[in-house]
This record gives structure tokens, C-alpha cells and sequence, in this order.
């Protein structure tokens, strides 16, 4: 599934970046890595999207984390 992510959906520079820091509010959240209703070349922590928080979807989940 698609992974939701703290980040707030935003325009990055192109080029290069390495964990790149969104703005501090928004509508959007970030989903990161395509489910499987993407084409396999989509299907990587590279791939972005957003969506409104509130909204539910099939291909759409969350990954549980812990920090140490």
C-alpha cells in the first residue's frame, strides 16, 4: 500500500535531494511507494504523491515506527 507519511505535500527543487523538509501545515499529507495498483517501476520509496488526511482508500496505509 501506499504509505502515509508526516510530511505536508509540497513542490521540491529538482534535482537531488536527501530527505528533503516540506512546510510546516498544509492540506496535503505525503504518501510514499505506490501500491499494488501501480506498475512495478512505480513501486518504490521514491515515488511521492499526497492526498487530503481524511480520506480513505484501498490502496492506502500507515507502517508502524518506533525510534530508539
Amino acid at each position: 500500500v501506499w504509505e502515509w507519511c508526516w510530511d505536508w505535500g509540497a513542490i521540491y527543487e529538482s534535482g537531488y535531494q536527501q530527505n528533503p523538509k516540506g512546510p510546516v501545515s498544509g492540506k496535503y499529507r505525503v504518501l510514499r511507494g505506490g501500491s499494488w495498483y501501480n506498475n512495478p517501476s512505480s513501486v518504490r520509496a521514491a515515488n511521492r504523491a499526497d492526498n487530503n488526511p481524511t480520506k480513505r482508500n484501498l490502496n492506502v496505509g500507515f507502517r508502524c515506527a518506533r525510534t530508539f
